[in-house]
Protein backbone atom coordinates (compact mmCIF):
# COMPACT_ATOMS: atom_id res chain seq x y z
CA UNK A 1 0.00 0.00 0.00
CA UNK A 2 2.83 2.21 -0.27
CA UNK A 3 1.01 4.47 -3.22
CA UNK A 4 -1.82 5.06 -0.72
CA UNK A 5 0.36 5.71 2.09
CA UNK A 6 2.33 8.66 0.20
CA UNK A 7 -0.85 10.38 -2.00
CA UNK A 8 -1.82 13.58 -0.16
CA UNK A 9 -5.28 12.42 -0.54
CA UNK A 10 -4.77 9.92 2.27
CA UNK A 11 -2.45 11.51 4.90
CA UNK A 12 -3.10 11.37 8.07
CA UNK A 13 -5.09 8.93 7.87
CA UNK A 14 -4.28 5.03 9.90
CA UNK A 15 -2.60 2.21 7.36
CA UNK A 16 -4.64 -0.07 9.01
CA UNK A 17 -7.33 1.54 7.14
CA UNK A 18 -6.30 1.53 4.07
CA UNK A 19 -6.98 -1.78 2.88
CA UNK A 20 -10.29 -1.16 3.66
CA UNK A 21 -10.26 1.59 1.90
CA UNK A 22 -9.00 -0.07 -1.48
CA UNK A 23 -11.37 -2.77 -1.22
CA UNK A 24 -14.18 -0.87 -0.80
CA UNK A 25 -13.53 2.11 -3.07
CA UNK A 26 -11.17 1.84 -5.63
CA UNK A 27 -11.00 0.65 -8.95
CA UNK A 28 -7.70 -0.15 -10.21
CA UNK A 29 -7.18 -0.41 -14.47
CA UNK A 30 -4.04 -0.62 -16.15
CA UNK A 31 -2.80 1.25 -19.19
CA UNK A 32 0.45 0.44 -21.26
CA UNK A 33 3.29 2.43 -22.29
CA UNK A 34 1.72 5.29 -24.81
CA UNK A 35 -2.09 4.26 -24.50
CA UNK A 36 -4.33 7.20 -23.72
CA UNK A 37 -5.69 7.12 -20.21
CA UNK A 38 -8.43 10.02 -21.17
CA UNK A 39 -9.20 11.69 -24.40
CA UNK A 40 -10.25 15.45 -24.33
CA UNK A 41 -13.61 15.40 -24.19
CA UNK A 42 -13.80 12.38 -22.00
CA UNK A 43 -16.20 13.17 -19.09
CA UNK A 44 -14.82 12.96 -15.72
CA UNK A 45 -17.24 10.74 -13.34
CA UNK A 46 -13.84 9.92 -11.32
CA UNK A 47 -10.90 10.89 -9.79
CA UNK A 48 -7.75 8.65 -10.40
CA UNK A 49 -4.47 8.33 -8.57
CA UNK A 50 -1.37 6.81 -9.86
CA UNK A 51 -0.35 3.45 -8.53
CA UNK A 52 2.59 2.89 -10.34
CA UNK A 53 4.14 4.28 -13.75
CA UNK A 54 4.13 7.64 -15.13
CA UNK A 55 1.16 9.46 -16.89
CA UNK A 56 1.65 13.38 -19.29
CA UNK A 57 -1.28 15.58 -19.40
CA UNK A 58 -0.97 17.40 -22.89
CA UNK A 59 -2.45 19.33 -25.41
CA UNK A 60 -2.72 18.11 -28.47
CA UNK A 61 -2.88 20.21 -31.70
CA UNK A 62 -4.28 19.92 -35.09
CA UNK A 63 -0.53 19.90 -36.48
CA UNK A 64 0.06 16.64 -34.26
CA UNK A 65 2.32 19.18 -31.92
CA UNK A 66 2.46 18.40 -28.67
CA UNK A 67 2.24 20.64 -25.32
CA UNK A 68 2.73 19.00 -22.28
CA UNK A 69 1.28 20.40 -19.40
CA UNK A 70 2.45 18.05 -16.26
CA UNK A 71 3.81 14.81 -15.23
CA UNK A 72 2.28 12.84 -12.71
CA UNK A 73 4.10 9.82 -11.26
CA UNK A 74 2.97 7.12 -7.74
CA UNK A 75 0.77 8.48 -5.57
CA UNK A 76 -0.19 11.83 -7.33
CA UNK A 77 -4.02 12.87 -8.21
CA UNK A 78 -5.90 14.15 -11.37
CA UNK A 79 -9.35 15.06 -12.37
CA UNK A 80 -10.31 16.44 -8.97
CA UNK A 81 -10.86 19.48 -10.30
CA UNK A 82 -13.16 18.27 -12.68
CA UNK A 83 -14.85 15.93 -11.01
CA UNK A 84 -17.93 18.19 -8.91
CA UNK A 85 -18.01 21.02 -11.52
CA UNK A 86 -21.00 21.70 -13.95
CA UNK A 87 -18.45 21.16 -16.73
CA UNK A 88 -16.69 18.25 -15.69
CA UNK A 89 -15.32 17.01 -19.17
CA UNK A 90 -11.38 16.62 -19.55
CA UNK A 91 -10.21 20.28 -21.42
CA UNK A 92 -6.72 17.58 -22.04
CA UNK A 93 -5.66 14.52 -23.31
CA UNK A 94 -4.25 11.81 -20.80
CA UNK A 95 -1.39 9.45 -21.81
CA UNK A 96 0.72 6.77 -20.25
CA UNK A 97 4.50 7.72 -20.54
CA UNK A 98 4.96 3.98 -19.31
CA UNK A 99 3.19 1.06 -18.52
CA UNK A 100 0.98 1.91 -15.33
CA UNK A 101 -1.40 1.23 -13.11
CA UNK A 102 -4.29 3.97 -11.97
CA UNK A 103 -7.14 3.73 -9.28
CA UNK A 104 -10.06 5.47 -9.66
CA UNK A 105 -12.88 6.59 -7.02
CA UNK A 106 -16.30 7.79 -8.42
CA UNK A 107 -17.89 10.81 -7.05
CA UNK A 108 -20.10 9.25 -4.98
CA UNK A 109 -17.94 6.70 -3.30
CA UNK A 110 -15.73 10.26 -3.31
CA UNK A 111 -18.45 11.59 -1.26
CA UNK A 112 -19.34 8.48 1.01
CA UNK A 113 -15.73 8.96 1.93
CA UNK A 114 -15.38 12.26 3.20
CA UNK A 115 -18.17 11.18 5.15
CA UNK A 116 -16.66 8.74 6.99
CA UNK A 117 -13.15 9.92 7.03
CA UNK A 118 -13.19 14.30 7.46
CA UNK A 119 -9.68 13.88 7.22
CA UNK A 120 -9.85 12.69 3.47
CA UNK A 121 -12.23 15.84 2.90
CA UNK A 122 -9.89 18.42 4.44
CA UNK A 123 -6.96 16.48 2.38
CA UNK A 124 -9.27 16.95 -0.69
CA UNK A 125 -9.28 21.04 -0.20
CA UNK A 126 -5.60 20.81 0.49
CA UNK A 127 -5.27 19.45 -2.93
CA UNK A 128 -7.40 21.88 -4.75
CA UNK A 129 -5.86 24.80 -2.75
CA UNK A 130 -2.47 23.71 -3.77
CA UNK A 131 -3.24 23.19 -7.01
CA UNK A 132 -4.89 26.84 -7.43
CA UNK A 133 -1.82 28.00 -6.22
CA UNK A 134 0.55 26.72 -9.05
CA UNK A 135 -2.29 27.63 -11.34
CA UNK A 136 -1.95 31.36 -10.30
CA UNK A 137 2.26 31.09 -10.42
CA UNK A 138 1.70 29.28 -14.06
CA UNK A 139 -0.88 32.32 -15.00
CA UNK A 140 2.02 34.87 -13.54
CA UNK A 141 3.99 33.63 -16.01
CA UNK A 142 2.37 33.40 -18.80
CA UNK A 143 1.06 36.79 -18.46
CA UNK A 144 4.64 37.97 -19.25
CA UNK A 145 5.00 39.36 -22.82
CA UNK A 146 8.03 38.34 -23.61
CA UNK A 147 10.17 35.18 -23.17
CA UNK A 148 13.23 36.61 -21.58
CA UNK A 149 10.87 37.64 -19.00
CA UNK A 150 9.16 34.74 -18.56
CA UNK A 151 12.35 32.75 -17.91
CA UNK A 152 14.03 35.58 -15.51
CA UNK A 153 10.85 35.05 -13.37
CA UNK A 154 11.25 31.44 -13.55
CA UNK A 155 14.82 31.62 -12.79
CA UNK A 156 14.33 34.01 -9.88
CA UNK A 157 11.46 32.18 -8.74
CA UNK A 158 13.32 28.44 -8.54
CA UNK A 159 16.71 30.79 -7.11
CA UNK A 160 13.88 31.50 -3.95
CA UNK A 161 12.79 28.00 -3.49
CA UNK A 162 16.36 26.37 -3.57
CA UNK A 163 17.75 29.01 -1.67
CA UNK A 164 21.25 29.21 -3.49
CA UNK A 165 22.53 31.15 -6.54
CA UNK A 166 23.47 27.71 -7.84
CA UNK A 167 20.71 25.28 -8.47
CA UNK A 168 19.27 22.45 -10.72
CA UNK A 169 15.89 23.29 -12.30
CA UNK A 170 14.96 19.76 -12.08
CA UNK A 171 13.42 19.35 -16.05
CA UNK A 172 14.71 19.19 -19.17
CA UNK A 173 14.37 22.20 -22.11
CA UNK A 174 11.67 20.62 -23.78
CA UNK A 175 9.84 20.27 -20.23
CA UNK A 176 11.13 24.22 -20.00
CA UNK A 177 9.84 25.00 -22.84
CA UNK A 178 6.50 23.44 -22.63
CA UNK A 179 5.89 25.22 -19.30
CA UNK A 180 6.75 28.39 -20.88
CA UNK A 181 4.67 27.64 -24.13
CA UNK A 182 7.54 28.39 -26.85
CA UNK A 183 9.61 26.10 -28.89
CA UNK A 184 12.78 24.87 -27.63
CA UNK A 185 15.06 26.61 -30.16
CA UNK A 186 13.54 29.77 -28.70
CA UNK A 187 14.31 29.29 -25.12
CA UNK A 188 17.61 28.31 -25.79
CA UNK A 189 18.41 31.12 -28.34
CA UNK A 190 17.07 33.55 -25.09
CA UNK A 191 19.32 31.18 -22.67
CA UNK A 192 22.48 31.68 -24.88
CA UNK A 193 21.41 35.59 -24.98
CA UNK A 194 21.84 35.84 -21.53
CA UNK A 195 24.85 33.60 -20.71
CA UNK A 196 26.14 35.54 -23.33
CA UNK A 197 25.67 39.05 -21.57
CA UNK A 198 26.95 37.52 -18.30
CA UNK A 199 23.57 37.82 -16.23
CA UNK A 200 24.03 33.28 -15.97
CA UNK A 201 25.63 30.61 -16.53
CA UNK A 202 24.17 26.48 -17.26
CA UNK A 203 25.51 23.30 -17.86
CA UNK A 204 22.51 20.79 -18.75
CA UNK A 205 19.56 21.79 -16.28
CA UNK A 206 22.33 23.26 -13.78
CA UNK A 207 22.08 26.96 -13.27
CA UNK A 208 24.23 29.72 -11.69
CA UNK A 209 22.88 33.20 -11.43
CA UNK A 210 25.83 35.74 -11.72
CA UNK A 211 24.17 39.06 -11.97
CA UNK A 212 20.92 39.17 -10.11
CA UNK A 213 20.44 43.02 -10.52
CA UNK A 214 20.63 42.45 -14.91
CA UNK A 215 18.11 39.44 -14.08
CA UNK A 216 15.66 41.45 -12.21
CA UNK A 217 15.81 44.29 -14.49
CA UNK A 218 14.82 42.22 -17.55
CA UNK A 219 11.46 41.89 -14.88
CA UNK A 220 11.39 45.32 -14.25
CA UNK A 221 12.20 47.28 -18.27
Amino acid sequence: MKWLDHCKLFANIEASEFNKIEKRFIVEKKYAKKSTVAHEGDICHSIGIVISGTIELQTIYPSGKVLTHLRLNQSDVFGEALLFNEKNAYPIHIKALKDCQIGYIDKQDLLTLFSDYPQILNNFLMLMSDKLVILNKKIRNLSLDTLDKRVANFLLQTYKKRGSKMFNVGMSRKAMAEMMSVQRPSLSRTLAKMREDGIIDFVGDAFKIIDFDKLENILLN
